[in-house]
């Protein structure tokens, strides 16, 4: 009997290093401008190629999800005790991890060095920032015309919890660490239809920043849908490309008028790169406005907006949260546009401070989950 549970304790162990495994393989490795704070960039394709996660799982993701491939930044302190430590041991007794998710026509890289700032400012906290819904290192299988319900905020939000499984960074009925899900956006729309089933054990928190929720919004709602037709009636009849360039940069300059020449730089690249039959669903998904998300307890969650956001109207989208059953306080409006927590030149006075109040309510929501998880 002894000697049973001993194998059975040892193939524990084993299934456990397994468990990070994909830490030990990425494609990239760097060193983040915050002393000791360390990234990695990972896909599943290459993960699986490489055999750190098992090549059934791949297949099953992509039929749930219609993506190809899913990418991601981890973000890590490589000293949180004050002495280096192996990545798998950095995940393993870490107090939380917090989820980065961009928004519409963007990637990881929008978020720029905030996720490092964050591991700076808690080194026992983990960092992940996905690309999602087709832009980025996650396309569409079928980029051209991916079907509508995946393209939506309620699909993308599937589509993030599915690969949190996969990697098994959640575990139903195991869970210690806490979750800080950040959605900018389209995804901050997202994290609205955060499923609650599977999780009713895990702590977590939802901040949503400039959310895209245009309910209440009738004429940017039409505005979407007349663009996501427009953009889809260019690829059809071959037209797109003669205009693409300037359609680039002013979209850019809607989303982002006002953050940094980075980000800036990343959504043209972004929207360049990516097949417009993407952005014309995506787009269309933006103004079709899925159902409004049900009543519930709001405790957990948090909204940032911006005074000035060209995208998310301040008005209908109080009218919005207000009418879902929020309170005063749960959310705040800073003085910005849609990037309110970009820096540029020109918006450095108010942004700076903004992109600070982000910082601290991260931690702070962190923080707050984390003392109710434990013992």
């Amino acid at each position: 009997m002894a000697a049973g549970m001993s194998s059975g304790n040892r193939m524990a162990r084993r299934q456990r290093r397994r468990r990070w495994d994909w830490l030990n393989n990425p494609l990239t490795t760097r060193e983040e401008s915050p002393p000791w704070v360390r990234s990695q960039f990972h896909s599943l394709s290459h993960a699986t190629v490489t055999g750190t996660i098992s090549s059934r799982l791949l297949p099953q993701f992509q039929r749930l999800t219609g993506l190809a491939d899913f990418a991601w930044r981890v973000y890590y302190h490589r000293r949180p005790a004050g002495r280096v430590q192996p990545v798998t041991h950095l995940f393993t007794r870490a107090q939380g991890y917090v989820i980065f998710m961009h928004g519409w026509g963007g990637s990881h890289a929008v978020w720029e060095d905030i996720p490092a700032i964050v591991c700076q400012a808690n080194p026992h906290l983990v960092c992940l920032a996905p690309d999602v819904n087709g832009f980025g290192g996650s396309p569409f299988i079928e980029a051209k015309s991916p079907l509508l319900e995946l393209c939506g905020p309620r699909g993308n939000m599937q589509a993030v919890e599915l690969w949190l499984d996969l990697l098994k960074l959640h575990r139903t009925g195991h869970q210690r660490q806490a979750f800080t899900f950040v959605g900018h956006s389209m995804s901050g729309a997202s994290l609205f239809h955060k499923t609650q089933r599977g999780w009713s054990e895990t702590r977590y928190s939802l901040l949503a920043l400039a959310p895209a929720m245009l309910h209440k919004d009738t004429i940017k709602k039409a505005l979407y849908k007349t663009l996501g037709v427009g953009i889809g009636a260019g690829v059809q009849y071959g037209f797109l490309d003669t205009f693409k360039g300037r359609l680039a940069v002013s979209v850019t300059e809607l989303l982002a008028s006002n953050a940094s020449q980075a980000v800036k730089d990343e959504h043209v690249r972004i929207f360049q790169q990516t097949d417009k039959g993407t952005v014309a669903q995506v787009f269309y998904a933006l103004g079709l406005a899925e159902e409004i998300p049900p009543p519930r307890d709001w405790g957990n969650v948090f909204v940032m907006l911006g005074h000035k956001d060209r995208l998310v109207a301040l008005g209908p989208t109080l009218d919005l949260l207000e009418n879902m059953g929020l309170h005063s306080w749960n959310l705040d409006v800073m003085l910005g546009d849609h990037y309110f927590f970009s820096v540029s030149q020109q918006s450095r006075r108010l942004h700076s401070f903004n992109r600070d109040e982000l910082l601290r309510h991260i931690l702070r929501l962190h923080d707050e989950q984390h003392r109710c998880s434990r013992p």
